[in-house]
């Protein structure tokens, strides 16, 4: 078969796809990976042994949310699902990231020609074009697809493939629209469906109706315990996250068992790609540590190191190292909550120190990891550094956390393998492919 991946330009989600990119691969299947033409972002598809297929323009996804704090439509579908705009942590996720992730691609005020195409179409709506021409010309047989990449859908009914969503994190999204639907029966169901309008220039561009799998996928890869996922009414299949966070020559440090306990310290990758603060001081963090017998590796690049006037004798600063190589050797992580540093903490055993970052989904990995007393969560945007120093040494000293993180990697390890769902791909690719 063919398979057709596609993701947007932000490192974290190229590396929750690439285990299951490479499985398919492994199992003889081609595999594409799809996405804007961001140097970076092709740089990691490659470096894990897939090929990039670079699409469009490079879109700069931070300013592209900016542009939309104003818009009256995306307002109405936010305030639609009941979100409570005080909400510190849900409402700047649904407002200001998955609704205007949706306008990139489906302009809620189009600012070009209602008939253009290409480049010259409204947003980053343009991409479609070449996606859907790559897709007819390269025929896929299944499309696994970013839940905020709108147009794969798009490309995958263009070409009569399968499609589904591979999951990054919760079903935001997925929730997003069932929630929308509700609220929109509650008013009465007389208004339009504003989703769906936005949608239907860029659908009526290629002849293709709309339909509620144009949104949330004809089944979803979901890559977390049942336990901890959204209360939706929608097909999952099941898979176990698997750690990758690239391949690097292993440092001669890392070579050598710690003389004393290793901390991780990292902002996540998602911190890099898309946020312009850290989300925790980083001069706190290294302040709690300072007199602490212990080694803390910071995997910190210069922007998050700014404001750092000195670096503690036992802290190793280095821009970038695998959670792969770096977590079996470590007895704690200290992170903000994101997805692929909590996994890969889960999959090692390794107890977490969480300081998560508002307005995503961190709290929620946060809450569970705490819930399995596999972590300690501090809900603090700015914890103090006493703070930071009482919780770490806990997860250093306290036997309890070694037994919610075993109890943590049983809860993902029961989930299937990669390389375990392929035949299940295999199967339901054949049902719902129309060629």
């Amino acid at each position: 078969m063919r398979i057709m991946f596609t993701v947007l330009p932000v490192t974290s989600h190229v590396m929750i796809m690439a285990p299951l990119a490479a499985a398919l691969q492994s199992a003889g299947h081609e595999v594409r990976v799809v996405t804007h033409d961001h140097p970076g972002t092709v740089a990691a598809i490659t470096g894990a042994g897939l090929a990039a297929v670079p699409l469009g323009a490079p879109i700069d996804l931070a300013g592209a949310v900016r542009d939309t704090f104003a818009n009256e439509t995306l307002e109405g579908i936010a305030r639609t699902t009941g979100v409570d705009p005080s909400d510190t942590n849900l409402w700047p996720m649904i407002r200001h990231y998955l609704v205007a992730s949706y306008a990139m691609y489906y302009p809620a005020e189009p600012t070009g020609p209602a008939d253009a195409t290409g480049p010259e179409a409204p947003g980053a709506a343009g991409i479609a074009d070449e996606m859907v021409e790559f897709a007819r010309e390269w025929r896929p047989d299944l499309v696994l697809w970013d839940p905020l990449f709108f147009p794969s859908p798009i490309a995958a009914r263009a070409c009569g493939a399968a499609h589904a969503r591979l999951l990054w994190g919760l079903d935001r999204f997925g929730w997003l629209r069932a929630e929308y639907l509700k609220g929109r029966t509650a008013a009465g169901g007389t208004e339009p469906d504003l989703m769906a309008g936005m949608m239907r220039p860029l659908l009526d561009r290629f002849g293709v109706a709309f339909d509620e799998d144009l949104l949330v996928g004809r089944w979803s890869v979901n890559p977390w315990p049942e336990p901890m996922r959204l209360p939706l009414d929608l097909d999952y299949l099941s898979v176990r996250p698997v750690p990758f966070n690239g391949v690097v020559a292993l440092p001669e440090w890392l070579r050598r068992t710690p003389e004393k306990p290793r901390v991780c310290f990292t902002l996540g990758t998602s911190g890099r790609d898309l946020f312009a603060e850290n989300g925790v001081s980083v001069p706190d963090v290294f302040a709690a540590v300072a007199d602490l017998d212990i080694e803390l590796v910071a995997t910190l690049n210069e922007a998050q190191l700014a404001g750092v006037d000195s670096v503690p004798d036992n802290v190793r600063v280095t821009p970038y190292v695998p959670m792969s190589l770096l977590l079996p050797t470590c007895s704690a992580i200290i992170h903000i909550g994101g997805a692929g540093s909590w996994s890969a903490a889960g999959a090692h055993a390794v107890p977490q120190l969480l300081v998560p970052k508002s307005g995503s989904e961190y709290l929620d990995f946060a809450r569970y990891a705490a819930g399995k007393g596999a972590g300690i969560v501090i809900e603090d945007a700015r914890p103090t550094v006493a703070t930071l120093r009482e919780a770490l040494l806990r997860l250093l000293h306290e036997p309890s956390f070694q037994e919610g993180t075993a109890a943590l990697r049983e809860d993902l390890g029961r989930l299937p393998s990669p390389v375990e769902i392929v035949p299940e791909l295999e199967a339901r690719t054949l049902r719902h492919r129309s060629r």
